[in-house]
């Protein structure tokens, strides 16, 4: 059985880096999903938009912001959460990567890679807060 044994700062700052997390995730959700063309025009401008799959991907952050939401006041649903988000950012950063010289400006394929690259930080950052806050009884 474990039980969190974070300090309230750690905590504070866990729950924030979640509910960041997952309020961002949202949002992007949002964006794809309601305006598919706009969102290839100013955040991924790889080519052509498809609304289809671009809402398709919307699901996919939509239902991982929902997830980090519920584990700020889950705690047994945090390291999980964040691993399969650690997996998906790094495959993100890696396609971002490989193809940030077709995005038209170039310069919004890298700002993307570094962007994604910062949130993986993060990510990364709270998953090892959260084993840290956790002992093993």
């Amino acid at each position: 059985m474990s039980v969190t044994t974070a300090t309230p700062a750690r905590e504070t700052a866990i729950r924030a880096g979640l509910g960041a997390l997952g309020a961002t995730s949202l949002g992007i959700a949002a964006f794809q999903a309601l305006d598919p063309a706009s969102f290839v025009e100013h955040i991924g401008p790889f080519g052509t938009a498809s609304g289809h799959y671009l809402r398709d991907l919307a699901t996919w952050a939509a239902a991982y912001g929902v997830c980090l939401l519920v584990a700020i006041g889950r705690p047994s649903w945090r390291m999980p959460v964040l691993a399969v988000g650690i997996v998906q950012g790094a495959l993100h950063l890696i396609n971002h990567i490989a193809d940030a010289g077709n995005a038209d400006p170039v310069s919004t394929g890298i700002a993307d890679a570094v962007l994604l690259a910062a949130v993986l930080g993060v990510t990364v950052w709270l998953y090892l807060a959260v084993r840290e806050t956790e002992v093993n009884r």
